[in-house]
């Protein structure tokens, strides 16, 4: 990245919003934040709490040219939950904007413009047309700033390692543990530095591309939308805060010229099917998709192949092999289906399918897989038993290390892997690997439970759910238990509902019987909950029969009974489920009904009152809704959603 600062200072290295950083401001402003923490952290690692735009590639480069770990976590965590993270990494200095909660203040806060990098706006972006133009205007005062950079850079000891005398310090990133207590995964420089190269050859990336920046900063899959793009001279694109909805994604792409993006694949099925629905073609400039963080299916990528004639690539990989260790690329030569192939490893990373007994299954057949390679974390920090638990002898060389996956995986003749599911009891939900015990630790924690279980269930759809089960001391509701457990936990953590017993049930050796505890309660619905397809189409032209048919939407999206004053949130609703509902509500009304109407107006009958009455009142041109042409072919055909 330094030396694409030296030969090519003016080209813009990120764009946030309005805002924009040119590569020679980037690395001045980094080596200038550098100083500032080579002063503050005192040789630990560094914790980096922002949301996804400049502050963030800048402090990311900052604290790898310091020369320790960073700790990316997630600005809208509960406090509780970051806390308990940087106490156990043993952090001492917190990059973040704005004051810090509470829990939080025990720790040196740094704001991400300290020293003397560049004001709050440098530049801005028009998009890909105006991109050359404004690159060469602002070529010669990008040289000025390069020219500090050098002697910024070289303080902070960038220099030195972008000439490859020495490599960044590596990260460290949280996952989900069956204790509570932070599970901290210890990545070295070295597959830093390498996964940089690799994926920026894997993927093909030029100084030309411009890369989205999807991720939640916690999730470590913003390491590789951010290092392979500033190695390779590339632009990063951040995303906006809330990231956009998949009814929107396609204008902010075409909008930016993105040419490369990384999506969760839950995300990807749910923008695939907004782009079914008759929205825009993916823009041109799109060349290559990247989907990965839970199982990909046939069924989305045949229907993808019709909307972009982008690369589609499936990508395997954990946070103990450095995000990304396998890809799997759609050529369009056969019809996939079922689950989506993880494909081969990376060049340098095997993989192996073994059985129970440790010998590898003869292809085809199935086993659990088996990682190994430069990719390997350096294991848990400061938990040896788990280090040694999860990476083992290699089969041929014990020198080595295997990382042992956990998940069950099928190897074909042809040496292409296709992973079928977890052999433990963890789960990918909305691409955050979690264990469901790490839900039950955090009940514990709350005064008055003394005993709790959480169960992970599948809805109509096959969407994972998790159930949380509660003994409690004093009498306590589980509504109110799940607003406390959102203090500790963060959103995917978080149970869809948690069940109030006076007693778990338990099999004959003591462990808890799953098949005794009940389903998750159902709330008999009000007469106005009746979804408005099994009533007259006229009722949705009144508020109150609109809100019947949008609680009849939530009832069918989150697989229970949902009211017409029910805070949809309170139910276990996330972001991808209110666009799949906003999808469905646009084609029954026949027109786009706007994302931030969902998260503004939470329950039926809010949103109902707001599309009915407010959005009109607030647009004149607004009209209240007609009868829906979506409905009315229902009718017509005699079907039902």
């Amino acid at each position: 990245m330094t030396n694409h600062a030296r030969t090519a200072p003016g080209h813009t290295a990120v764009i946030d919003g309005e805002r924009s950083l040119s590569y020679g401001e980037l690395l001045a402003a980094a080596g200038a934040l550098s100083q500032t923490l080579k002063e503050t952290c005192g040789g630990r690692p560094v914790a980096v709490r922002l949301r996804r735009g400049a502050d963030l590639v800048t402090a990311l480069l900052a604290v790898a040219a310091t020369g320790v770990p960073f700790l990316a976590v997630d600005p809208e965590a509960p406090a509780e939950h970051t806390r308990s993270a940087l106490t156990g990494a043993g952090v001492r200095a917190l990059v973040t904007e704005g004051p810090v909660p509470a829990e939080l203040a025990g720790f040196a806060t740094v704001p991400p413009d300290s020293g003397s990098g560049p004001g709050p706006a440098s530049g801005r972006d028009t998009g890909p047309v105006a991109a050359a133009s404004a690159s060469a205007s602002a070529s010669a005062s990008a040289s000025a700033s390069a020219s500090a950079s050098a002697s910024a850079s070289a303080s902070a000891s960038a220099s030195a390692s972008a000439s490859g005398d020495t490599v960044p310090a590596g990260y460290l990133v949280r996952t989900s543990g069956s204790t509570g207590a932070p599970k901290l995964v210890e990545v070295s420089g070295s597959a830093l530095e390498r996964h940089a190269r690799t994926m920026g050859e894997v993927y093909g990336l030029e100084p030309r591309d411009r890369v989205l920046q999807f991720a939640n900063p916690a999730f470590d899959v913003v390491v590789e939308e951010v290092f392979p793009t500033l190695a390779a001279g590339a632009t990063v694109v951040a995303a906006p805060h809330p990231v956009p909805a998949p009814s929107e994604l396609t204008d902010f792409l075409a909008h930016h010229g993105v040419t490369v993006l990384n999506l969760p694949t839950p995300y990807w099925r749910e923008w695939v099917a907004e782009l079914d629905c008759g929205g825009r073609r993916v823009p041109d400039t799109v060349r290559l998709l990247v989907i990965g963080s839970d199982m990909g299916d046939g069924d989305t990528a045949r229907r993808w192949r019709g909307h972009s004639e982008a690369r589609l690539v499936n990508a395997y990989g954990a946070s103990e092999t450095t995000v990304t260790c396998a890809v799997w690329e759609d050529t369009r030569e056969e019809e996939p289906a079922g689950a989506l192939p993880v494909g081969r490893p990376l060049p340098g990373v095997e993989a192996f399918v073994l059985a129970e007994d440790g010998s590898e299954v003869t292809a085809p057949g199935t086993g659990e897989l088996y990682i190994g390679g430069w990719c390997l974390a350096e294991g848990y920090l400061g938990d040896a038993e788990r280090t040694g638990a999860a990476f083992v002898p290699h089969p041929s060389d014990p020198s080595l290390r295997l990382y042992r996956t956990r998940d069950r995986a099928r190897r074909e003749a042809d040496g292409v892997i296709t992973v079928l599911g977890r052999i433990d009891g963890e789960v990918n939900i909305r691409g955050h690997r979690v264990n469901p015990s790490e839900v039950s630790a955090a009940l514990l924690r709350l005064d008055g439970v003394t005993a709790a279980h959480t169960l992970v269930r599948r809805d109509g759809r096959g969407e994972v759910r998790l159930t949380a089960y509660a003994v409690t001391a004093t009498r306590q509701d589980g509504p109110a238990l799940r607003e406390r457990l959102g203090g500790l936990l963060p959103g995917h953590l978080l149970p869809a509902e948690v069940v109030v017993l006076d007693v778990l049930p338990v099999t004959a050796n003591g462990k808890v019987d799953e098949t005794l505890l009940p389903p998750p309660r159902e709330v008999p619905p009000t007469p106005a909950d009746a979804p408005a397809a099994s009533a007259e189409v006229s009722a949705l032209q009144t508020a109150e029969g609109l809100a019947g048919h949008l609680a009849g939407l939530w009832s069918a999206e989150l697989d229970r009974a949902v009211g017409v004053d029910d805070n949809v949130f309170d139910l276990g609703a996330h972001s991808l489920m209110l666009a799949g509902v906003r999808r469905r509500l646009s084609a029954d009304l026949g027109r786009e009904v706007p994302s931030i109407a969902l998260f503004t107006h939470t329950t039926p009958r809010a949103l109902a009152r707001f599309l009915h009455e407010g959005e009109a009142a607030a647009d004149p041109h607004v009209s209240r809704p007609t009868a829906p042409n979506r409905l009315r072919a229902r009718r017509a055909s005699g079907g039902t959603r």
